[in-house]
């Protein structure tokens, strides 16, 4: 009996040592590519850019150029290697060389669509108005609101680094003239 409680108590500390190391552990986050720090620098200056050409009042032929340069940056990002990109086939089609994406995947994936979805919004929105009408400022602000969000939510989980000085902050909104 003795030796029964004395083996388990052997066999107990064993796999006690070998798993709590291992549990304890984190994993190491995967490295980025140089270009990552590049791009991101880039995308918050065409944000800062945006930001400054719609508000307060909306230049829409300044801004036109912007929407499709952050596009290309987020191309960018996946072709290098910074952002992992959608899973598309098409058949008989070659793919480019790319740098595959090493980070979390599902954290991820779904906030570059999200980005994706929110720049062609905000620019929908401003190519609408390029015909006539300049764009409703309200509406602006919440498409550059959620932009910026999503900016900050993709730097969060894709582990990308923060730009120098930061996302650009949207200006604060006039208050109204008191008549007295």
């Amino acid at each position: 009996m003795k030796k029964t409680i004395t083996a388990l108590s052997l066999v107990a500390a064993l796999f006690t040592a070998s798993t709590i190391p291992a549990a304890s552990a984190s994993p190491a986050a995967p490295e980025l590519p140089a270009a990552c720090a590049g791009l991101v620098t880039d995308l918050a200056g065409k944000l800062t850019k945006t930001v400054s050409s719609l508000l307060p009042l909306p230049n829409v032929a300044a801004v036109t150029p912007l929407i499709g340069d952050m596009l290309n940056l987020v191309t960018a990002m996946q072709s290098s290697g910074c952002l992992p990109t959608p899973p598309v086939s098409v058949p008989g089609v070659p793919l480019p060389a790319k740098a595959e994406y090493t980070g979390p995947v599902d954290q991820c994936l779904p906030v570059v669509l999200n980005l994706i979805s929110s720049i062609a919004g905000l620019g929908g929105t401003v190519l609408g108005a390029a015909g006539g009408a300049l764009p409703d400022v309200g509406k602006l602000t919440g498409l550059l609101t959620t932009l910026l969000k999503t900016v900050t939510e993709l730097l969060s989980k894709c582990g990308l680094p923060a730009p120098p000085g930061g996302l650009p902050a949207l200006p604060g909104l006039p208050l109204p003239v008191q008549n007295s």
